[in-house]
């Protein structure tokens, strides 16, 4: 049995730089790995989709996704990538 909480959700997507908080795409809002809702579901693998491997910080096919989950690698649609990052990168480069 999965444990009922965000990062086992598969609306959650983990944020691309800190693997502790997420953006849940059902609710529009960040939270924390731990946090849950009474409208958790377990990450769903389909066909023809590519999903977000955080173990491995890469991209996979729904193939891939397959094995990685059977690997014990914490797999999910996507990541969240803060939509500011790019204030971020201009400013490390002034």
């Amino acid at each position: 049995m999965v444990e009922k909480r965000c990062a086992t959700c598969r609306w959650w997507r983990p944020h691309f730089h800190y693997p502790t908080v997420g953006y849940c795409a059902l609710h529009h809002k960040i939270t924390t790995d731990d946090d849950y809702c009474d409208r958790w579901e377990p990450v769903r693998v389909e066909k023809g989709k590519f999903y977000w491997c955080e173990t491995c910080r890469r991209r996979l096919s729904w193939e891939e996704a397959l094995e990685h989950i059977r690997a014990g690698h914490r797999v999910y649609e996507a990541a969240y990538v803060e939509p500011d990052v790019r204030e971020e990168i201009v400013a490390a480069m002034e």
